[in-house]
């Protein structure tokens, strides 16, 4: 009987993950780096969030393009006091679940001080190189969930910087206007009650700082 509690007991922890992130899909050349961040998970600078000190200095100084085949780099930044960047997949439905509220956060912060940009997890192969079909569907599913601010593709800098500290989507870090990530990475989905919240104290702790 307790081995039949416990085995249901498993079986519910998973699934409550799986509703609010989902594992990102990646290529054999970042296997070892996956293993090597894995191993951190115990560290005191992590919390029982699932917040991460991983990717911090990725995004201060960086080349990528946009779905639309823009070049792009750090500057994307410049004009807002603070950008929530939202990594996600196509395959990941908590990340397509939530990103409808993005919608709308980036439309109520956008005088605000606040931008959302996103980034596609999944739009290189297995060669490091960028998949145009992925990044086709990644636009129209940005386009569907009425996700109308600003996706990257997972290309130039970030495969090296980046992806390699992807272990799941949806992964959110905020970052000033110069790029350095404000606060912790957020790992998993939220409702748009939850991220207003945590934008707030967000921008309240970089606007306090102007």
């Amino acid at each position: 009987m307790k081995k039949n509690l416990f085995i249901k007991a498993a079986l519910c922890m998973a699934a409550v993950s799986l509703l609010t992130a989902c594992q990102s899909q990646k290529n054999s050349e970042t296997v070892g780096t996956e293993v090597q961040a894995a191993s951190k998970q115990d560290n005191q600078e992590e919390s029982q969030t699932g917040e991460s000190e991983e990717s911090r200095g990725v995004f201060e100084a960086f080349t990528a393009q946009d779905l639309d085949g823009n070049q792009v780099d750090q500057s994307i930044f410049a004009d807002a006091d603070l950008t929530m960047i939202n990594v996600w997949g196509t395959f990941c439905t908590p990340c397509l679940d939530e990103m409808p509220d993005l919608g709308e956060l980036s439309e109520e912060y956008k005088d605000k001080g606040m931008q959302i940009i996103g980034i596609c997890s999944d739009t290189v192969n297995a060669d490091r190189e960028l998949d145009e079909a992925q990044v086709k569907k990644a636009k129209e599913l940005a386009e569907q969930t009425g996700a109308d601010y600003l996706h990257l593709a997972m290309s130039g800098d970030l495969v090296d910087t980046l992806l390699p500290q992807v272990m799941a989507v949806p992964m959110t870090i905020f970052v000033d206007s110069e790029g350095k990530q404000v606060g912790s990475a957020y790992m998993g989905a939220r409702d748009k009650d939850g991220w207003t919240e945590i934008i707030e104290e967000m921008l309240a702790s970089v606007q306090g700082e102007a």
